[in-house]
């Protein structure tokens, strides 16, 4: 019998229930109660002191409050310091789950060559002893550097969740506060004095941000959320976080002005965190891109993403038409979090996030609604305007980014489309494709699909042969589709435009009422969705093509889609 001495079995890794998203969670609301105390504080220094009133009354009174202001300008700072501490906690916790999981596969490993090595072992010769000996001492090598690194990550665990508890422990009581932070200076004031200035490109903004200490960066989004919330080069989760601090201020306020708004946007964004990531089984992370609550006469400006805009593989921006201001934020975080599942589902091998971005003054209402607003979808000037603060996101969201570039997509949807479609004739949206849906025209000016400043190759259009919206461009050669003001571009499924045509047919379609069959793109298992996964993904070998419109000179526009029996691919397992 061959003797061999084997090493021990290397120890299992403990197990590490972590939620980096959730503490990342916490962190925003110790901000966004350190921005309400910081108001306290604000209030107590300005609007609580009346000037014009003298005397021993007044004297005791502005006596009296100033103890107050003093302790909340305290408390704001030992909030801002938490949540700087729970900040990086989530950043290291991030790290020691990944580390857990490489720790894992490395024992997997260990375990599967010592139970190889034993079989091997029972059927040698002691000829092989020697050879045998040396394979089984490399193994013990491999173990023992495998038993340092797994005490050296269970130490790392421990020794965060003791930092964690002291950074608590710290400021329990009103004495520890005043004690640490008592008269300190606001570490936001001096880093706002250096922000570039209004008109400075977002990647200006982008080496402001990060020549910032994160006290200071903190401090700004505890303190002055509205000063980099929507600011084209501050990276995601920070605009997501002070974003989160001004929403969350305006959800206490029951005087609010905008609360119905911020109302829609707090209803989107726990919409997309209910939902669940159909490879990880976590919930999806959601983050406030955008939140100006108050823009456009009070329709707002709301844009929300599914997923990390800051990490993801594959970033797509939808952009919704006709009817879309910021009360219908729930409605499109639905949208935005079924093509997150879509995406998901059919390449797991690929991190997503799609924005939904009500981020333009889109044709929302009509006179019995209290406006006039909806007229302007026969007409592209919203569109044009829309267009120019699109592509300002996008290139907020590419200098936003550290690392490797996603792979960006900009989906329009309805007169959303004729926005994206003046977005990159006008101002060249730096995306890589361009898919358009249920599209009544894509600008005046812009009468192929190279016009759009990208390789024609990626610019990409579905329309479902019984929607009524995506037969109002102009079809043939004459392009009258601007006539006096009125219309809003060429069919972009036609043929002559010169856009890839995919499938987009539902198997609901048709009935009396043909406007429903305008609203399926985004439905799960439809070939639509699937094939916008598709494309987000960059998996063009897989995009289902379609025929194109073709208008012979007699007959008028004939769709070959039409006769085709719709199928329902499978977009989501859960």
């Amino acid at each position: 019998m061959t003797t061999v001495t084997l090493p021990p079995e290397p120890r299992p890794v403990p197990a590490l229930a972590v939620d980096p998203a959730g503490i990342r969670g916490c962190g925003a609301a110790l901000l966004a109660a350190s921005a309400q105390v910081d108001d306290l504080g604000t209030f107590v220094a300005r609007g609580a002191r009346i000037t014009d009133w003298t005397g021993v009354g007044a004297t005791a009174y502005h006596g009296a409050i100033g103890p107050t202001g003093r302790r909340a300008d305290a408390m704001s700072l030992a909030l801002r310091g938490v949540a700087r501490r729970v900040d990086a906690h989530a950043e290291e916790m991030e790290r020691l789950k990944t580390g857990r999981g490489d720790l894992a596969d490395v024992r997997d490993e260990l375990t599967g060559a010592i139970a190889t090595l034993r079989s091997e072992i029972a059927g040698a010769s002691e000829a092989d002893a020697a050879r045998l000996q040396q394979e089984a001492d490399r193994l013990g090598r491999r173990v023992t550097a495998f038993e340092q690194d797994l005490t050296a990550w269970a130490g790392a665990v421990s020794a965060e969740e003791t930092a964690m508890n002291e950074a608590f422990a710290r400021v329990l009581t009103l004495e520890q506060v005043e004690r640490r932070y008592a008269g300190a200076a606001d570490p936001a004031d001096e880093a706002l004095a250096t922000k570039p200035p209004a008109g400075s490109s977002p990647r200006e903004v982008n080496d402001w941000w990060d020549g910032l200490t994160r006290e200071q960066q903190l401090a700004i989004i505890a303190a002055a959320p509205g000063a980099i919330g929507n600011l084209g080069g501050i990276p995601a989760r920070d605009r997501h976080a002070a974003n989160t601090v001004a929403l969350d201020r305006d959800l206490a306020d029951p005087t609010c002005p905008w609360l119905d708004n911020a109302r829609a946007a707090d209803e989107a964004r726990r919409e997309i965190a209910s939902r669940t990531d159909p490879v990880t089984g976590e919930p999806i992370v959601a983050q406030v891109h955008l939140y100006d609550p108050s823009a456009f006469d009070g329709d707002g400006r709301i844009a929300i993403s599914a997923g990390d805009l800051g990490t993801a593989d594959n970033v797509s921006v939808v952009v919704p038409g006709l009817g879309t201001d910021a009360t219908s934020a729930p409605y499109h975080a639905d949208r935005a979090a079924t093509l997150y599942e879509a995406a998901r589902t059919l390449d797991d091998g690929q991190t997503n996030a799609t924005l939904f971005w009500i981020g333009y003054d889109a044709p929302d209402n009509v006179p019995w609604d209290g406006g006039w607003d909806a007229a302007g979808v026969v007409r592209e000037d919203l569109a044009e305007a829309g267009g120019a603060r699109l592509a300002d996101t996008i290139d907020g969201l590419r200098a936003g980014r550290d690392g490797e570039p996603a792979h960006l997509t900009a989906i329009g949807h309805s007169y959303g489309s004729t926005t994206v479609g003046h977005g990159a004739h006008d101002h060249g949206l730096a995306v890589d494709d361009i898919v358009v849906v249920g599209s009544p025209g894509l600008g005046g000016d812009t009468d192929h699909a190279r016009d759009l400043g990208i390789d024609p190759g990626h610019v990409w259009a579905g329309a479902n042969s019984n929607d009524p919206v995506a037969d109002l461009g102009n079809h043939g050669a004459v392009h009258l589709e601007t006539f006096g003001g009125l219309g809003l571009g060429d069919d972009p499924v036609e043929d002559d435009f010169g856009a890839n045509r995919f499938q987009a047919e539902s198997t609901t379609r048709g009935g009396l009422n043909p406007f429903p069959d305008h609203n399926k793109y985004f439905d799960h298992d439809t070939e639509s969705l699937a094939n916008i996964s598709r494309i987000v993904n960059g998996d063009y070998d897989a995009v289902r093509h379609a025929d194109h419109v073709h208008d012979p000179w007699l007959g008028g526009p004939e769709d070959p889609e039409a006769d085709r029996r719709p199928t329902a691919p499978n977009t989501f397992d859960g």
